[in-house]
């Protein structure tokens, strides 16, 4: 059959998808309009980014130009003191050491004096010194800025030479830059920007940058090609931007830029995973603002059904909860309409049912306390059969002497017995109880039967029916030490199970016959002088069950000329409240 779907639900599925609809669409134009601004602002914030890095290289020749004049200033005021300028250039030099990789001066015979540790060690002649200080001897007032190299202590570097004005030998201040430091800058523009950065000299050698992403990049033997393209090429082109193809295929923009102050180029190449990178941010911001608008849409829908839902949802859900059995529930509608004339009938009706359970209850909690004191009334007369009987039976053994030690427990078992038996005493009071009772059966059957007691920490105050134990005891006697014609040990065992509590008596006599215990606990035997004889057990089964549920009561397991357990279970709740 098919299932009817209600009116407050196809009034809100059809605000939901109207709203989210509007909600999607909107979204999706404003996407498609900010990633359209994304790519118009793309040349223009990489622009942005090239001239940030010329004005950090220009910083950097000006700091590069401050470190020759202090050094030509140095020399030329300590010119016949070599050893004050061979410290002042170590001095110089550990304090630029993150900027340069040497600090030195060059002779005209191409031998050094250094200022970091290996030049201050090995200062012999070297020819790629040459073409530095020949260009530095022939342009006297210029700052010369060599190509990139591979120095023997510097590694690749570029030096930026200037000749020493007003020394008595010809001689020129030398710095080798640490590219590395330049790279490592570009690296963290790459990772921060999504660029792909580079320092390139006229002739198309890198200086700096690209190792690390080479991207679309073809790299070897310090310079580089894009598909077919050289960078030689790419530099020879007009203009500051190009669009190239990669071997697949792919375009790359590039841009590139002189510095101010080398002769270099600033090479950007984007494969637009930058502006991927700003997409993918965008995506996220408008996955959670459809994520909003989803919200939004449930909301809006949630509250145009509301005024339908909400009667129909209340009523619903009282009639649930009378149908689970709650005729208390108290669920109103304050309503001038329909609902609320259906609500209030409803609830007299509830009304009128809840007094006729209430009536049958009141009569069926009538039957049951009569039951239960019929139960109660049983172990009283059956207690004192069996305690006349002991002192029937020292009296009959001539053993007077005992008479008052059985008077004695008589007292303290009819005191304890004679209390309200619905009363609840401690676990404690009725091993007392049980000792005086053994006490008696001990002169009784002149044996000994042994008590023992092994009771799980914090059981000893759990609460039990008066004169439990007595008749489990005295089953003990009666069925596993022939009715004291063999003496033996009865344990009494208390712990806990899980949810419950087990108080066993347990005794190593003759046993239980399996089709005895079949029929022990069943009240309907028509011995009269059997019944007698167990309507102790009997009683307490029936007690156990009527105040705590079917589940709970007694059981018996006996395995013949070894061992009988009489078990109660008791719900472990008891230590909360009486159930």
């Amino acid at each position: 059959m098919r299932r009817r779907i209600s009116l407050p639900m196809k009034l809100f599925l059809i605000c939901f998808a109207f709203v989210l609809s509007c909600i999607i669409l909107i979204s999706q134009l404003s996407y498609r309009y900010v990633q359209k601004e994304i790519r118009t602002n793309d040349i223009y914030f990489s622009n942005q980014i090239l001239d940030k890095v010329d004005q950090y290289l220009t910083v950097n020749f000006s700091s590069f130009q401050t470190i020759l004049f202090s050094i030509e200033t140095s020399v030329k005021a300590n010119i016949n003191r070599p050893e004050v300028i061979k410290k002042q250039l170590r001095e110089l030099y550990e304090l630029n050491s993150n900027y340069v990789n040497n600090i030195y001066l060059i002779r005209d015979d191409l031998s050094i004096i250094g200022g970091s540790t290996p030049t201050r060690i090995f200062d012999e002649p070297l020819a790629d010194r040459m073409p530095m200080f020949a260009a530095a001897s022939t342009n006297r007032l210029t700052t010369i800025v060599s190509e990139p190299y591979l120095s023997k202590y510097s590694g690749w570097t570029v030096t930026m030479v200037r000749y020493l004005n007003g020394s008595p030998d010809p001689m020129a201040i030398a710095v080798d830059l640490d590219l590395k430091a330049i790279e490592e800058t570009l690296f963290k523009i790459n990772k921060q920007e999504h660029m792909n950065l580079a320092l390139i000299t006229a002739s198309g050698q890198i200086i700096a940058g690209f190792s690390e992403h080479t991207g679309p990049l073809d790299v070897q033997d310090h310079t580089f090609s894009i598909g077919k393209t050289s960078a030689q090429q790419i530099l020879d082109t007009t203009g500051t931007s190009l669009q190239l193809h990669r071997k697949e295929g792919v375009p790359v923009s590039i841009l590139k830029k002189p510095t101010e102050k080398f002769n270099w180029f600033i090479i950007s190449i984007n494969d637009e995973s930058r502006m991927e990178a700003a997409l993918a941010r965008l995506e996220t911001y408008y996955i959670w603002l459809l994520a909003g608008g989803l919200l939004l849409s449930l909301f809006i829908s949630f509250f145009i059904a509301k005024y339908i839902r909400n009667p129909l949802h209340a009523l619903k859900l009282k009639m649930k909860k009378v149908e689970q059995g709650d005729l208390t529930t108290s669920i109103s509608i304050n309503r001038n309409d329909e609902f609320g004339d259906l609500s209030r009938a409803f609830d007299r009706m509830l009304q009128q049912i809840v007094e006729l359970i209430r009536g049958s209850e009141l009569h069926n909690e009538q039957e049951r306390k009569l039951e239960i004191q019929v139960l109660q009334s049983q172990i009283n007369p059956h207690f004192l059969y069996n305690t006349l009987g002991s002192i029937s039976n020292v009296i009959h053994l001539g053993q007077l002497e005992k008479v008052d030690v059985v008077i004695g427990s008589l007292i303290s078992l009819l005191e304890y017995g004679i209390a309200e038996a619905s009363e609840k005493v401690s676990l404690r009071q009725e091993l007392h109880n049980v000792s005086d009772y053994i006490a008696i059966q001990n002169i009784r059957y002149n044996r000994y039967f042994k008590l023992v007691e092994n009771i799980e920490e914090g059981l000893m105050d759990f609460p039990v029916f008066r004169m439990l134990l007595q008749p489990m005891v005295e089953n003990s006697i009666f069925h596993g030490y022939n009715g004291g014609g063999i003496e033996g040990s009865i344990t009494i065992h208390a712990y806990r199970a899980d949810t419950n509590v087990v108080i066993e008596v347990i005794d190593q006599g003759e046993g239980i016959p399996a089709d005895t215990i079949k029929h022990i606990l069943n009240s309907e035997w028509s011995d009269l002088e059997v019944k007698r004889k167990r309507i102790g057990l009997n009683n307490i089964h029936g007690r156990i069950r009527l105040h705590y549920g079917e589940q709970f009561g007694l059981n018996i397991i006996s395995i013949p000329k070894e061992i009988t357990r009489v078990r109660a279970v008791f719900p472990a709740g008891l230590f909360k409240g009486d159930a």
